[in-house]
């Protein structure tokens, strides 16, 4: 045995003879590097690279043996072992499937309004795919805008989303909104449908012809009531005003409920209301249906005209509703949702749903739906600047 010139006295280091390598190894009592020639055959016997329980460990064993006549078998396993190794932990953890907690639908009108039925119903769909809650919260205010902003400023995580209407796309082009069409993202357009021109009970007019003949002979004489500004039903007034050529005083309210309640009882002349809500009033006669708002009549409603053949042949407007998410949500979170929102409105019992509601399922693809939107917000900006529409 020598002592290696590494170590200094009393600490002694060794080296075998006979065929080896070179290793930096330190003295067992100094710590201090000393260097000692090993048996090739020797080497490490005893370590076993499926043992190896991680990539440090690996990789050291690695070291030691590179220094001198390794086999190539073993430096393969060893690399094999090291990069499989770290590869899984840098990877991290396997992401969990979508959704792992219950999600929310936000609806921006009361309940009781198509927004929340058509919400509900969507939202039970969601629940089925799922296999998780799927939590309704009505958020009304400001014709939607409060919870749009709401939805915006939620994690972009897929588990905040809400129930729209077009009106959407349509305040922030008639009015200050808090969020902007860009900094949400439609996952679907689930259902579309026409609205129902209804007046008050005791209002001397039976058709389009004379209510316009009316509102002419009192401009600002006659009011009409809407869920709010940018709704479907606001919308739907201010395109029969502006191809009318009339002038009829705009009363917002917060949802359908209290317009409803005012309407009937003769406090407004008149509104364009969601045939949900419309059917018991007409049936009872607390209103009069006037006309409806589609291209053609409307299945339920056949005995009731439509506005285009009433004496405004370029009149059509439908109402119609998205599931939208903040901006940033993943794509692969939107096409998941996507996928439970379009196969559940399709389905046999929710399309009769809502065609109970004079509506009609759709269930767009995220491309159709984001080219959906784009068509419609360059449609209605167009009318707002002709009509010269703002936010009452």
């Amino acid at each position: 045995m020598q002592m290696a010139a590494a170590c200094a006295p009393p600490h002694r280091g060794f080296i075998r003879q006979g065929l080896g390598r070179t290793e930096i190894f330190p003295c067992p009592i100094c710590q201090r590097p000393c260097i000692i020639f090993h048996r090739a055959k020797r080497l490490h016997t005893r370590h076993d690279v499926d043992r190896i329980r991680s990539p440090r460990a690996a990789a050291r064993c690695f070291r030691r043996r590179s220094m001198g006549p390794v086999s190539r078998r073993f430096i393969i396993r060893a690399l094999a072992a090291t990069v499989a190794l770290s590869g899984t932990w840098l990877a991290g953890p396997a992401r969990a499937e979508f959704p792992e907690r219950n999600l929310v639908m936000v609806i921006p009108f009361p309940p009781g309004g198509p927004n929340d039925v058509i919400g509900r119903i969507t939202a039970q769909k969601m629940n089925d795919a799922f296999g998780k809650p799927v939590v309704v919260e009505n958020k009304p205010g400001a014709g939607g805008s409060i919870a749009l902003d709401y939805v915006a400023r939620s994690a972009p995580d897929g588990y905040t989303g809400i129930l729209s209407s077009m009106g959407y796309v349509v305040n922030p082009l008639i009015g200050k909104t808090p969020y902007k069409v860009e900094d949400l993202r439609p996952v679907s357009i689930v259902t579309a449908g026409p609205s129902v021109l209804v007046v008050r009970k005791d209002l001397d007019v039976k058709s389009v012809g004379d209510i316009i003949a009316l509102a002419k002979q009192k401009p600002g004489g006659l009011s009409y009531a809407s869920s709010g500004n940018g709704t479907p039903l606001h919308l739907a007034a201010e395109l029969f005003k502006y191809q009318a050529g009339l002038d009829i005083l705009h009363v917002p309210y917060k949802g359908t409920g209290e317009l409803m309640v005012d309407l009937a009882a003769g406090r407004v002349d008149m509104s364009f209301v969601s045939p949900l809500i419309a059917a018991a009033f007409v049936k009872d006669g607390r209103l009069k249906a006037i006309a409806t708002t589609g291209k053609a009549r409307m299945k339920g409603w056949e005995n009731v005209p439509t506005v285009a053949e009433s004496g405004l042949p370029d009149y059509e407007i439908e109402a119609w509703y998205p599931v939208l998410v903040p901006a940033a949500t993943p794509d692969a979170t939107v096409a998941a949702l996507n996928k439970a929102v379009v196969a559940g409105v399709k389905m046999r019992d929710a399309t009769e749903k809502l065609e109970g509601l004079g509506l009609r399922a759709i269930g767009t693809s995220v491309p159709e739906s984001e080219a959906y939107v784009k068509a419609e917000t360059e449609k209605w900006a167009k009318l707002v600047k002709d009509a010269n529409l703002r936010a009452d």
